[in-house]
C-alpha cells in the first residue's frame, strides 16, 4: 500500500527475477474524514503466486506520466520446518524516542514479519490526517520489506475506524476494510496467529456477537490442525488481565468485559499465548484462569499466558504497577526504557519470548515456553481449578483468593518464587520448633 497527495492511477511491477516481471493494477480510494492535511489518496495492491521463501523485487509507476519509484525488496515468509522470528511491538506513535531504532531492528534480518498490537501513530486520523502520514512515512522504510501486521486498539477508534481501515489492509478482508471484518487469523510456520478487535466489548454493537461467533469458529478449526501447526496465539490490544496502576484500567477489576467473554473460550481452545498492549508497561503472567496461577514455570503450561507489552508507550503515559497479584511472574515500568519483543518460535514444542530495550537491545525478560501436549486445557469453569489441584500439587501452588494483591512498590517481581519459597520454609522451621517443646507434645497427646 502507499498514498499519493493527487488522484493517479498506479500499478506494481514485481517479480523475483529481471526475467520473471508481473503487473497488476492498484485499487485506489479517497480519504473523505480527517483528511485535510492528509496524502489523501490510498493505493492497494494484492501481488499474486508468491512462493513462500522467495525473495522479489518491485516498483510503483504511474500510469499517466510513468513516473518510477525506487525499487523495494521484500521475502515472503517461509513455511519450512524451522524456526519462525516476529518482532512485536504496541503503542507505538511518532513520539516515542526510539521509533528510528526500532525501524533498523526491524530491518536487521530476523523477522519474518513485524505485529504491532494496537495504538498506532497516537493518532493515525490526528492534525487531519498528517500525524498519520508522518508516522507511516517514517515505518515506510520496513513496511515495504516486512509485512507489518496490525491490530486495532482504542486510538484507532475515531469515526468508526475510519483512518484504520482506510490505511491497513489485513488477511481475509475487503479494502477499505469494513466493521465487520477488523478481525483475522494466518497460519505461518508451526503458529497460528489471530488478531481480534478488543474495542467491539466494550461498545453497543453487533459487531462484538459477530467476532466472538468467527472467533469459536476459527479456533475450532485451528485445533483440527494442531500437529502441524500447533502454536495458538492471539493478539489483542485491550488486555484481560493486568496489575493495578496509577490509570484506571477494566483490565484490574474483578469483572471484566474482556474476561467474561474470551477467557473460557481461550482456556477451553487451548490458546497457549495472548499479547496485548493499551496499558505503557510490560508485564507477563504465569499459566493462569480464573484469575489463579495454576504454576510457577512455563513447562507443559496448564492454561494460557498472558503479556502485556505496552512499553512504546512511555512518552505518552507511563503506568507504573501497585499491586503484585500472585499470578504476575514478571513486570517492568521504566520511562527510560522502551520496550519491544523478540518472538521466536523454535519448533512445533519450544519457543522464546525475550523483551529488549529498544535504544539499547538491553536484555530485560527473557523466557522458554515448552508445550508437548498442544490442545485443549479443559473444561471451563469452576471445576478447572479442582482438576489442577492432583496436578500442580495440591493447593499450595493456587492463591488462596482470586486478585489477592499484595504491596507491590518496591518488590522485584522475579523474587516471587524465592520468596514465596522462604516464607514457607521459616513458617515450617517455627512449627518444627514448637512442637519439639515437650509441654506442646504433652498437650497434643492429651
Amino acid at each position: 500500500m502507499w498514498s499519493t497527495k493527487l488522484e493517479e492511477e498506479c500499478f506494481i511491477e514485481y517479480g523475483n527475477g529481471p526475467e520473471n516481471l508481473k503487473s497488476v493494477t492498484a485499487t485506489m480510494a479517497q480519504l473523505t474524514v480527517d483528511n485535510e492535511q492528509a496524502a489523501q489518496y490510498l493505493h492497494r495492491a494484492e501481488l499474486l503466486d508468491l512462493k513462500p521463501g522467495e525473495q522479489y523485487s518491485y516498483r510503483i509507476i504511474n500510469k499517466g506520466s510513468n513516473v518510477k519509484s525506487g525499487i523495494f525488496k521484500f521475502r515472503f515468509p517461509h513455511n519450512e520446518n524451522k524456526s519462525h522470528s516476529f518482532l512485536v511491538v504496541a503503542d507505538m506513535g511518532t513520539l516515542t524516542k526510539s521509533l528510528q531504532f526500532m525501524v533498523h531492528e526491524a530491518l536487521n534480518g530476523l523477522y519474518e514479519v513485524v505485529f504491532h498490537v494496537g495504538d498506532i501513530a497516537y493518532n493515525l486520523n490526528t492534525e487531519g490526517g498528517s500525524i498519520g502520514d508522518h508516522f507511516m512515512r517514517r515505518v515506510s522504510k520496513f513496511t515495504s520489506s516486512i509485512p507489518y501486521m496490525t491490530t486495532p486498539g482504542d486510538h484507532e477508534r475515531a469515526h468508526s475506524f475510519y483512518h484504520y481501515c482506510y490505511r491497513f489492509s489485513m488477511p481475509n478482508a475487503p479494502w477499505p476494510m469494513s466493521e465487520d471484518s477488523l478481525w483475522y487469523s494466518l497460519n505461518i510456520g508451526y503458529t497460528h496467529f489471530i488478531s481480534i478487535n478488543t474495542e467491539y466489548f466494550y461498545l453497543q454493537s453487533a459487531y462484538k456477537q459477530l467476532q466472538i461467533d468467527w472467533l469459536k469458529k476459527d479456533l475450532t478449526e485451528a485445533n483440527k490442525l494442531r500437529d502441524s501447526v500447533p502454536w495458538i496465539i492471539v493478539m489483542a490490544h485491550k488486555p484481560l488481565y493486568c496489575t493495578k496502576s496509577e490509570m484506571e484500567q477494566e483490565c484490574q477489576e474483578e469483572n471484566s468485559y474482556l474476561r467474561d467473554s474470551l477467557e473460557d473460550l481461550f482456556f477451553e481452545h487451548g490458546v497457549d499465548l495472548i499479547i496485548s498492549g493499551h496499558k505503557h508497561c510490560y508485564e507477563r503472567s504465569w499459566p493462569m484462569y480464573m484469575s489463579r496461577a495454576f504454576q510457577l514455570n512455563y513447562i507443559n503450561p496448564l492454561a494460557p499466558i498472558y503479556i502485556v507489552i505496552g512499553a512504546m508507550g512511555y512518552e505518552y503515559m507511563a503506568d507504573k504497577q501497585k499491586s503484585s497479584p500472585f499470578w504476575l511472574a514478571f513486570a517492568m515500568s521504566d520511562r527510560e526504557k522502551e520496550l519491544f519483543a523478540r518472538l521466536n518460535v523454535v519448533n512445533k514444542t519450544h519457543l522464546v519470548w525475550s523483551v529488549h530495550a529498544s535504544m539499547t537491545n538491553e536484555d530485560v525478560d527473557d523466557v522458554q515456553v515448552i508445550q508437548t501436549k498442544h490442545g485443549s486445557f479443559g473444561e471451563p469453569g469452576a471445576k478447572a481449578l479442582e482438576k489442577m489441584k492432583p496436578r500442580t500439587g495440591g493447593s499450595r501452588n493456587l492463591p488462596p483468593e482470586p486478585f489477592h494483591f499484595v504491596d507491590a512498590i518496591n518488590i522485584d517481581y522475579q523474587y516471587q518464587p524465592f520468596i514465596l519459597s522462604a516464607t514457607v520454609f521459616t513458617i515450617s522451621c517455627v512449627l518444627f520448633l514448637f512442637l519439639r517443646h515437650s509441654k506442646v507434645r504433652k498437650v497434643l497427646r492429651l
